[in-house]
């Protein structure tokens, strides 16, 4: 891989279309593809996917999920050592079959779970979090390091994922009991302010309260720009990986409890809404 290694981009959503922006400031080689051919047209992009798998050595996915790589892979031709790099939250035996059916084309596979949100990605300022060859990720670093600031090599293919899972199992759970706390700081008339000012001056300070709350919460934007059903989703895909494990499951589930009681119609929402909405839960 060098920077002359033409590079595929699939997926410009609220995360991939600031992390494909970061990768065309740099790279001149790059091409992308959109479900959503408006996306390519509005940003005069006209890359296929059948272009995408036929010259790019390096491709990118930054889509909803790999059940969804899993059929665009199948339905191309794979060439002999190409790179895919799964930006997705998924699970990781899903990964692992993913990475066996690209080796019977002597390709590799790596899962990069992120974090940072969407300024991470427009600030290219991300965390990635990866799984796979290790010497394929020290290949294509000088891809990663272009959207993201911290780069993490966990180990064998999977863990990337199941990392990206433990941490948002972590910012869920403390976006939900901030969410708590603050309604019952308000039943007593404390104000939702006062509070979070409290927390970011002591050992209750967190991402949440020091980002979340003040920058798309309190100023009543609502604008986390992740969907409710991404938690949903995120946290029964916890709950499956805790079935095969021995611990207990406590938070996770209580977290999902929490979750179930929102109405399925409110699942595009912005999960920021949540808090809004918690004495209906």
């Amino acid at each position: 891989m060098n920077k002359n290694s033409n590079i595929g981009f699939i997926g410009l959503g609220n995360m991939g279309k600031p992390i494909f922006d970061n990768l065309n400031k740099k790279f001149s080689n790059i091409f992308c593809f959109d479900k959503d051919t408006s996306k390519l047209k509005k940003n005069n992009f006209s890359s296929s996917l059948i272009e995408i798998f036929e010259k790019c050595k390096i491709i990118i996915f930054c889509i909803e999920s790999n059940e969804q790589i899993i059929d665009i892979i199948k339905e191309n031709k794979i060439k002999k050592n190409t790179v895919i790099v799964d930006l997705t939250s998924s699970l990781p035996d899903l990964t692992k079959k993913i990475s066996s059916y690209l080796k019977k084309f002597e390709s590799h596979y790596i899962d990069a779970g992120m974090s940072g949100g969407a300024s991470g990605a427009t600030n290219g300022t991300l965390t990635l979090m990866l799984g796979g060859s290790k010497t394929i990720c020290k290949k294509i670093d000088f891809i990663l390091y272009t959207f993201a600031k911290n780069i993490f090599y966990l180990g064998k293919s999977g863990n990337g994922h199941l990392m990206k899972l433990l941490h948002n199992s972590v910012c869920h759970s403390i976006f939900l009991i901030n969410c708590e706390v603050l309604n019952i700081a308000k039943s007593y008339g404390i104000a939702d302010t006062d509070v979070i000012d409290v927390f970011n001056k002591s050992n209750a300070r967190s991402y949440i309260s020091e980002s979340r709350f003040p920058n798309n919460i309190l100023n009543e934007k609502f604008n986390g720009k992740s969907s409710i059903k991404n938690l949903k989703k995120d946290l029964k895909m916890m709950n499956l990986i805790l079935k095969n494990t021995k611990s207990k499951k406590k938070y996770t589930e209580l977290s999902n409890e929490i979750l179930s009681k929102i109405d399925d119609k409110l699942n595009m929402e912005d999960f920021t809404n949540i808090y809004k909405m918690w004495d209906k839960i």
